[in-house]
């Protein structure tokens, strides 16, 4: 695939480096021949910018162009490698079937939520799940003696120093508390949401 970008006016050097560059990416970081465009244009908007900085004194044009296009390839490849965005974690189609917990299947599109999230299922199981996970919560609160439920209410809204001023308590007592708090979630089940 040949690039439609057009370079008039750009310096040749400039344009021949990025198409050079963007060429050498695809294959690498799940850069397909589709990217090169793109490529091409973000690496040529970023030494653009840049240009403004070059000091003939200090280097030549060229190295100055080549420095900046490296550079800017480091931070793209720094950021598709990103542990919350790496690319090689995503391997999945969002045509590849799931069972819906109805029996049936769906595809993973059909998950997604509103925002564009991988939801748990349909919204009226995702709101099943919540509904239950609600009930399951009162019912661990419910069964705690009352100085763990009263700080559980507490820690809604407020945090453990502001809950000692407010009982008048040191702070290491509602840290044992709190861990008998736990204690008490983990023998529910719930230790996903401490």
């Amino acid at each position: 695939m040949v690039s439609q970008n057009s370079y008039d006016g750009i310096d040749k050097y400039a344009a021949d480096l990025i198409r050079h560059k963007a060429r050498q990416l695809v294959g690498k970081a799940g850069f397909t021949e589709d990217d090169r465009p793109d490529l091409e244009q973000e690496l040529m908007i970023d030494l653009l910018q840049r240009m403004r900085h070059f000091n003939p004194a200090k280097a030549k044009k060229t190295t100055f162009m080549a420095r900046i296009v490296e550079r800017h390839i480091s931070t793209i490849l720094e950021a598709r490698f990103a542990q919350c965005r790496d690319w090689r974690l995503c391997q999945t189609s969002l045509n590849e079937p799931l069972d819906n917990g109805e029996g049936d299947t769906t595809e993973r599109i059909d998950f997604l939520d509103s925002e564009g999230s991988l939801g748990g299922g349909t919204r009226e199981t995702r709101e099943r799940l919540a509904h239950e996970i609600r009930m399951d919560l009162d019912r661990a609160i419910a069964s705690l003696p009352e100085e763990l439920r009263d700080l559980c209410v507490r820690l809604h809204d407020s945090t453990m120093a502001e809950i000692a001023r407010e009982m008048g308590i040191p702070r290491t007592t509602l840290y044992d508390r709190l861990s008998k708090l736990r204690d008490a979630f983990r023998e529910a089940g719930l230790e996903d949401y401490l």
